[in-house]
């Protein structure tokens, strides 16, 4: 039996001296970056430079940057553009810029359970994976509950991948609906 958590069990604190990259603006991303905003974090959002959403995240008040620069600046960095696109975003823009002990993150576990992208040995990866489309996400949140999320660790290096990712489920909405720890096989 999987263990639930709720909003006790995540500590959002970790998260407060810490930037989050999202990297992607549309179903999840911007669901994600909102609600992390809202929860007073500190959000940055990455993406391509003739990416449709640029505008539109800065119109919803957020700093957006290209994917290499905000993986530059990014303490945990979540990938929320389609599957298909986030291996080679990952080896142009990502993998480069990535440092020692900061997190990777997905909403989807293909990537890393398919061996697409293979991290390196000295950051986190982790998934939280709300059950919901991200319009979803949002309104909920914004309404005061949350979608129910999924959390896997991949890699813990620094030993808080676990925290980490429930602070960010937190952040997010996750822990008011009930997050299940899983693999990120599972998930796929």
């Amino acid at each position: 039996m999987s263990k639930i958590y709720y909003n006790k069990d995540a500590d959002i604190k970790i998260l407060k001296k810490k930037t989050i990259a999202i990297i992607g603006y549309g179903s999840q991303g911007h669901a994600h970056a909102r609600n992390l905003h809202d929860s007073g974090m500190k959000v940055i959002v990455g993406l391509r430079k003739d990416s449709a959403f640029w505008k539109r995240a800065q119109k919803d008040g957020l700093n957006v940057m290209t994917v290499a620069e905000a993986t530059k600046k990014s303490d945990i960095m979540m990938i929320l553009i389609p599957d298909d696109k986030q291996r080679a975003m990952y080896e142009t823009d990502i993998a480069p810029n990535l440092k020692k002990g900061m997190a990777l993150a997905f909403g989807h576990g293909f990537n890393i359970h398919f061996g697409q992208i293979v991290a390196p040995d000295d950051i986190d990866v982790f998934m939280v994976a709300p059950k919901g489309p991200g319009h979803l996400v949002r309104r909920v949140f914004t309404e005061g509950a949350g979608v129910p999320c999924l959390l896997a660790v991949h890699q813990d290096t620094t030993g808080k991948a676990r925290d980490i990712g429930l602070a960010y489920a937190k952040g997010i909405g996750g822990t008011r609906g009930g997050v299940i720890e899983t693999t990120f096989q599972e998930e796929t």
